[in-house]
């Protein structure tokens, strides 16, 4: 039969094993134990030990666990989970779900034993099917009335032209036109936001140079008609690996954002991109001296359907797509505008010559 001694000890190891950070206090919630997993909080067993359980979370959190411990001691019934937020030193704040055991008549204890289980990749899920769903909510509605409204026109236009029928046919037909082209450009839009979020990154060797020209070429009949000199810059010490795809949807949206919105009182419109490929990262640097964002918007323009204001051109998924997919690619978007003058946006991406990210990092983002 095993000895107490060896039992004791088998059942320490166990403690000290858990993936579980487990502690002990005593009366007053002073920490006198700690297993070893409170590194996962880049702390020692020294700095935690004779504090108070309280000085390591959220202070915004203090008064909600001392009235959960103090309910559970005094209604044994109710055991109950909590979950608290803990800042950690060497990373983002983790969460965890809060059990204990009453301990308080143990003569050598007098406190409770305390289990902390790490929730932080469930909490992480949870926000992001909550964010998804709202979304989704949003998406339904929004593309609903954006599908039908130009084709409403259309239909109100051809009951037009039959009622009136000396009316300029060709008119009408360059109106519906621009219904047909504006309704085409929306379904590209949610093409483009199923494929960044369904669709595996991919890998493959991009000229930007190349890839870059080519949408100014898609783009051409936008700035054909405006005096719009577009200068390109490329500095290439290394080949660029990343999402060919995923890449030139993200050129398209900004440069077209970049024309759509050019100055037209301005005698000189402009707009300059640099790009710069190094053996770690790109950087793309888009810049225009167009009408420019205003402050009060320029932390919402990355928002699904977000318009400045009524008149905004485009389907109001552009920015959010673009942003989606740099956050995809594990890059990062910045934009400096000042309304009036114009508006300047660099993107960052990292370069994936030696596919240093894998493809699961990247999807996850």
């Amino acid at each position: 039969m095993m000895s107490q001694l060896k039992m004791n000890a088998m059942f320490t190891e166990l403690v000290e094993q858990s993936m579980n950070i487990i502690l002990v206090t005593n009366q007053d919630f002073l920490i006198t134990y700690v297993n070893r997993s409170v590194t996962t909080l880049g702390l020692t067993k020294e700095e935690v030990i004779g504090e108070s359980i309280f000085d390591f979370i959220d202070p915004s959190e203090e008064g909600v666990l001392r009235d959960f411990l103090t309910s559970r001691l005094t209604n044994a019934k109710n055991p109950g989970f909590m979950e608290v937020c803990i800042p950690c030193k060497n990373k983002k704040a983790m969460h965890f779900d809060v059990s204990f055991m009453d301990l308080f008549d143990d003569p050598l204890v007098k406190g409770l034993a305390i289990t902390l289980h790490d929730v932080t990749k469930r909490k992480k899920i949870e926000e992001q099917l909550i964010k998804a769903n709202n979304e989704l909510d949003h998406f339904m509605y929004r593309t609903s009335h954006d599908l039908r409204a130009p084709l409403l026109s259309s239909l109100g236009l051809i009951d037009l032209a039959q009622r009136d029928p000396d009316s300029d046919k060709d008119n009408y037909l360059r109106m519906i036109e621009m219904n047909m082209k504006k309704l085409d450009a929306f379904i590209e839009d949610i093409n483009s936001f199923y494929r960044n979020e369904r669709l595996v990154v991919g890998r493959e060797i991009i000229d930007l140079k190349r890839s870059i020209n080519e949408e100014l070429n898609k783009l051409g009949m936008l700035y054909d008609t405006n005096p719009i000199s577009i200068n390109l810059r490329v500095n290439r010490i290394s080949d660029f690996y990343s999402d060919k795809v995923r890449i030139k949807t993200v050129l398209n949206n900004i440069i077209s954002n970049a024309i759509k919105y050019s100055d037209k009182g301005k005698n000189y419109q402009t707009i300059d991109i640099d790009v710069q490929v190094l053996p770690d990262r790109c950087q793309i640097t888009i810049e225009d001296n167009g009408i420019g964002i205003k402050d009060e918007y320029l932390n919402k323009i990355y928002q699904i359907f977000y318009r400045a204001d009524e008149n905004a051109k485009g389907s109001g998924l552009g920015l959010y797509i673009v942003k989606n997919i740099i956050d995809r690619l594990g890059g990062e978007i910045k934009v400096n505008s000042e309304h009036g003058k114009g508006s300047c946006f660099t993107i960052i991406l990292p370069n994936l010559v030696n596919n240093d990210i894998t493809s699961q990092e990247l999807i996850m983002g």
